[in-house]
């Protein structure tokens, strides 16, 4: 007798993408195609027990729907949301105040009577995303830079997504950029995504340039000072990403996040720096999922079958 296949090889998923404005839950099939959807708002100022009370009516929600439409059961659940998660905490997540003592797998684990469910910070899932289902299918290792109004990045390797001893490996926004740039991450200084990052480049062009003007905006502009200043930000940038290619060796750099609306002055500036600075350049590429990453990546996450590759412990 054939035995039956792997339950998450055969039957749906849920994935729950958990943001400081919006929480978005998703039913999707093998393939990752999402199947239907239902956004919530996530009322960051009410504290995360309604929020989480109101995402597990929605997987419920969504459960049943899979098995009344499509005649399928929901075998594999995932969640993301920003920061740092670590099994009993929340960290450096702002726009969720009180999330920081949730163990949030434990939490979704118990809620929904499941014996697993994992997650990741919002970028490693964009990272799932792409290793699953895009620029990064069958590359290793790989590298896949978030920007946005924050800026981080992840490492992928042997179809996995490194997260590093505290579960912060990526966060290279706290990148200290020059000798005269704050380093004090204590204080909540993070120097390359004060220099990098979507909003900071906004404020920064709102203030040399005499008006309101956001990232995008900043990019699209010709005139000589909005172009002095996107050098400037595109050179620090660069330099970031090549020394993290130096240090990594990767087979392919994917960038992905809100800014990637202006890929087109985004990666020639990226790739002429890796191409100048870096002994074996990686191939530079637009991400698949500049839209909804996290949610995509929820979803991969859910499917995700680890590699059966054991770690390598020291010997001491």
């Amino acid at each position: 007798m054939t035995p039956s296949p792997p339950l998450r090889q055969s039957r749906h998923v849920v994935g729950i993408d958990i943001g400081g404005t919006k929480i978005e839950v998703a039913l999707a099939d093998r393939s990752g195609r999402i199947l239907d959807r239902i956004r919530l708002e996530t009322r960051a100022a009410a504290g995360p027990e309604q929020a989480l009370e109101r995402i597990v009516a929605a997987v419920g929600t969504l459960a049943e729907l899979s098995e009344r439409s499509h005649g399928t059961a929901v075998g594999g659940y995932a969640a993301v949301c920003p920061g740092v998660i670590r099994p009993d905490e929340i960290l450096f997540a702002p726009n969720l105040p009180g999330w920081q003592q949730i163990p949030l797998a434990a939490r979704l684990q118990t809620a929904l009577g499941v014996p697993d469910v994992p997650v990741a910070n919002d970028v490693q899932a964009g990272a799932y995303a792409e290793l699953r289902f895009g620029a990064l299918k069958g590359v290793d290792p790989g590298v896949y830079v978030s920007l946005g109004t924050g800026v981080a990045a992840a490492v992928t390797t042997a179809g996995e997504v490194l997260t590093g001893a505290h579960q912060a490996a990526g966060e290279i926004g706290y990148f200290a950029v020059g000798s005269d740039t704050p380093v004090d991450v204590v204080a909540g200084r993070a120097p390359l995504e004060e220099l990098v990052g979507g909003k900071a480049l906004g404020v920064r062009a709102s203030e040399v340039l005499g008006a309101p003007v956001t990232a995008a905006e900043l990019f699209a502009r010709t005139d000589k000072p909005a172009r002095k200043l996107t050098a400037q930000a595109l050179d620090t940038l660069g330099a970031a990403i090549a020394n993290i290619a130096i240090l990594l060796d990767p087979e392919r750099v994917v960038i992905g996040g809100g800014l990637m609306a202006s890929a087109d002055v985004i990666l020639p500036a990226v790739a002429d720096r890796l191409a100048r600075a870096v002994p074996f350049p990686p191939e530079l590429l637009a991400a698949r999922f500049i839209q909804d990453a996290s949610l995509h990546g929820a979803v991969a996450l859910a499917l995700h079958e680890p590699t059966g590759i054991e770690p390598v412990v020291p010997a001491h």
